[in-house]
């Protein structure tokens, strides 16, 4: 954590970045494990999520805000799904894993968690909000800047892709 609050400089900040790295560290590592499905990928993930607030503390809201939830979560799932992208792009091969003869496949065995990675990023975030963390459409439409008009028609064809992928994936 030294490494984090390094990179801010005041102590209020500080104070606040440590609160959040304590009361949101283990949903953050929660999220990103759903999304990658490995432990050391998930930690390296949460990782580049707290790095990221710690240099945009001033978008961070207090603690006990649900929007401060939303956006420390949301954070940690494009975290992921960046990781994921680049792992899937670039395979790595350890070392050790080369010499035994193992391939390290990094894509996920959770056909839904595929198509939610298909989803552009705006219907991702809008899908995760909604069914995964249980904020209404209205108070989306607040977190994401859209009138609630658009902010239903987003989750209209949100929910239309992610259907047609599933059904394409087979689950459906």
């Amino acid at each position: 954590m030294l490494v984090y609050l390094a990179l801010i400089a005041r102590p209020k900040e500080r104070a606040r970045f440590e609160e959040l790295y304590t009361r949101y560290g283990g949903l953050m590592h929660h999220v990103a494990m759903g999304i990658l499905g490995n432990e050391k990928d998930a930690e390296d993930a949460v990782h580049e999520a707290f790095l990221a607030m710690s240099r945009h503390m001033n978008k961070v809201g207090e603690v006990g805000d649900p929007r401060t939830k939303a956006y420390v979560v949301t954070i940690a799932q494009r975290k992921a799904i960046d990781l994921c992208r680049q792992r899937t792009r670039r395979p790595v091969t350890h070392l050790e894993e080369a010499g035994l003869g193992l391939t390290t496949v990094h894509e996920t065995d959770n056909g839904l968690a595929r198509c939610m990675l298909k989803l552009p990023d705006r219907d991702r975030q809008f899908v995760l909000l909604k069914f995964d963390q249980g904020y209404t459409t209205k108070e989306i439409a607040d977190m994401m800047g859209l009138t609630l008009s658009a902010a239903y028609k987003v989750e209209q064809r949100a929910k239309a892709r992610l259907e047609t992928l599933c059904r394409e994936e087979g689950l459906l």
